[in-house]
């Protein structure tokens, strides 16, 4: 071989290895009904989209979305019932398509280059937002919209959004809150009161599976209040709804809907290896976060201090306190404002802000989203039958 084919042999080879690598790298498939497989999305909302959420500023409404009405019980079910949930709610339903650009370092495979090649690369990602609002808010997963540079809304009709931004982002909750810029309404889905859900009541998740858009399955509210050991994306909330309604890759930041067309949660999380086990955030969960991200962008979190399980006739029999129900203290940050109030390990937490408590998965996310500065009130049962009220405000102390 000649030195002038030696060259252009390596040259070839370098191309190809480039090609080939890219190739591997941003995962790029296109199926034969044009749809986009999912590619891992990032779990940390720190890239350039999420850092630019910065919230609408202090005079955002309170409240921007609608409320549902009723219970689903009330709904006949019949043949066409679900092909009509469907074409009400997959309007308000869209298709999200993320990009990501960093550098690598790319080695030889095969040995025939000595240094390794710079290479600029993209990741894609997807997931599924809908509308809570005329006027173009819409909720997703925040690892949806984590570190992407760039962020494609499809609405229902297949046109992309023109300009979207990100409004604000909560990691622990596992949720974003996004706008898109109009000049025209955007259909919406009202959010149900997810504290009327029923277990064994039907619901519907619409989403972008694998990147099949607008799929619809069927299921059941399987059990509520569900904890979840999800590592590192663990975080204060507790209290998912668990489903059997089919929910793959890709359905992240979807809506769960009930018989009515409300949403009763945001469809975030699935168990690897199972089949008919998802999990959704409580619609409630989210109408207590959205102000917060509608305002500022994040959701600051006020710190009490106060370590919370769940009562049950065992442990009351032993506190000797006359409820079966509840959340009790089982420790206390000796500096937090929980204990400087004068709250005691063993306190049986009855009612905050006037409010009944039934469990300990209720009392915590009730606390967890007051906000620092926050004048909480306590109704405390002690042993002896003794009932207290303490009053403490909330720190800033980030969780």
């Amino acid at each position: 071989m000649t030195m002038q084919n030696s060259r252009r042999f390596w040259i070839l080879g370098v191309a190809a290895l480039a090609v080939a690598w890219s190739s591997l790298a941003c995962v790029s498939v296109t199926t034969s009904s044009g749809a986009r497989p999912q590619a891992e999305a990032p779990t940390t909302p720190t890239g350039r989209a999420a850092s630019r959420a910065s919230g609408l500023g202090p005079n955002a409404p309170n409240i921007f979305w609608t409320e549902g009405g009723g219970t689903a019980g009330d709904v006949k079910l019949s043949g066409d019932t679900y092909i009509h949930l469907a074409d009400q709610a997959s309007p308000a339903v869209v298709s999200i398509f993320t990009t990501q650009e960093y550098e690598a370092r790319i080695g030889d495979p095969l040995g025939i280059l000595r240094v390794p090649l710079d290479a600029n690369l993209e990741a894609t990602s997807l997931g599924t937002g809908f509308f809570i609002s005329r006027d173009g808010f819409l909720l997703t997963n925040a690892h949806v919209v984590a570190k992407a540079d760039r962020i494609h809304i499809f609405m229902h009709d297949r046109s992309e959004a023109k300009e979207v931004r990100v409004v604000g982002v909560d990691s622990l909750t596992d949720l974003a809150l996004l706008k898109v810029e109009t000049q025209e309404p955007t259909p919406f889905l009202s959010l149900a009161d997810s504290d009327d859900v029923r277990i064994g009541e039907m619901v519907v998740a619409i989403g972008n599976p694998f990147g099949l858009d607008y799929s619809v399955t069927t299921g059941v509210i399987s059990a509520k209040n569900r904890v979840l050991n999800a590592g590192r994306r663990r975080g204060l909330y507790e209290d998912f709804l668990q489903t059997s309604a089919q929910i793959n890759p890709g359905n992240s930041g979807g809506p769960l809907i009930n018989l009515r067309g409300e949403v009763v949660g945001v469809n975030t999380a699935i168990i690897a290896q199972a089949q008919g086990i998802g999990f959704a955030v409580p619609s409630n969960l989210v109408k207590g976060l959205l102000p917060g991200l509608a305002r500022y962008g994040k959701i600051s979190r006020g710190y009490s201090g106060i370590g919370l399980a769940e009562l049950n006739p065992a442990i009351a029999r032993r506190l000797g306190v006359n409820r079966s129900k509840g959340a009790v203290v089982v420790s206390l940050d000796p500096d937090g404002p929980g204990a400087r109030a004068g709250v005691k390990v063993g306190d049986v937490i009855t009612a905050i802000d006037g409010e009944s408590i039934e469990s300990s998965i209720e009392a915590s996310r009730r606390i967890t989203v007051m906000e620092p500065g926050h004048h909480a009130t306590l109704s405390i049962q002690r042993g002896g039958g003794e009932t207290v009220t303490v009053k403490y405000t909330t720190s800033s102390k980030t969780e």
